[in-house]
């Protein structure tokens, strides 16, 4: 055999499995309300602003940030307070008019409970979204990954239609994606927003540089941004592949 040839397989041999399929466009006419649980101030600006965008030109977006963003007690008094009005700042920017919502659970120290899981439903509840945005089940920040399968655990049982990973800290395995080329200057300056956050990390060009990248998934030469998700059913939301 050549060198760098790729063997065929054997006579009674199945052929190898493929790869992963590349994502396909998301179809935003299908939201009709939309949730977005943000761990933290500025983690639905980076993973889903874009999108937000899209979706707040024709139909409301409710946010709810789960902790209170102080950085875990480590960051100046005032912080919390502070981070929740860039939030507020950033998601205005975004065209979202509701008010967010706050729960206030401990920054980097978030621990799920009936207490936070009966708020969740309630909001679920009240609201009645069909589409709901979480943080990817595997990103790296405990609190990203706690509460996304804290939420993952009420959003089990609800009536909503499409449960929609957005990626932070790790890449995950994309199901769907969306052009935000037409809306980057937008969700760019919402980025800027958070100031508190951009004092620590050098989020504008990290948040851009994979939104770059992730626009290859679009069939169009005009696409700069993308933003993608593993998008799940109530059903499978557990599933991590």
């Amino acid at each position: 055999m050549a060198e760098g040839a790729t063997p065929s397989p054997q006579a009674g041999e199945s052929e190898p499995q493929g790869g992963t399929p590349l994502p396909v466009m998301l179809d935003l006419a299908s939201a009709r309300r939309v949730l977005v649980i943000a761990p933290h101030p500025d983690d639905e600006t980076m993973g889903c602003g874009g999108t937000i965008a899209l979706l707040a030109k024709h139909i409301e977006v409710q946010a709810v940030l789960v902790t209170n963003g102080d950085g875990a007690g480590e960051l100046p008094p005032g912080t919390s307070e502070t981070r929740k009005a860039e939030m507020t700042a950033a998601l205005q920017l975004l065209g979202v008019t509701r008010p967010t919502i706050f729960l206030d659970e401990p920054d980097g120290h978030f621990a799920d409970s009936p207490a936070f899981r009966a708020r969740l439903a309630k909001i679920i509840e009240d609201f009645q979204p069909n589409w709901v945005f979480v943080p990817w089940l595997l990103d790296s920040h405990p609190d990203h990954w706690r509460i996304a399968r804290a939420s993952c655990a009420v959003l089990a049982g609800s009536n909503v239609e499409k449960i929609l990973y957005y990626e932070i800290w790790t890449p995950l395995p994309a199901t769907h994606v969306v052009d935000i080329t037409s809306v980057a200057d937008q969700k760019r300056n919402a980025v800027l927003c958070h100031a508190t956050a951009l004092k620590y990390g050098n989020y504008v060009e990290a948040t851009f540089g994979l939104n770059a990248y992730r626009s290859i998934y679009v069939p169009s030469r005009e696409t700069r941004y993308a933003e993608v998700f593993a998008v799940r059913t109530p059903a499978d939301c557990t599933r991590t592949a």
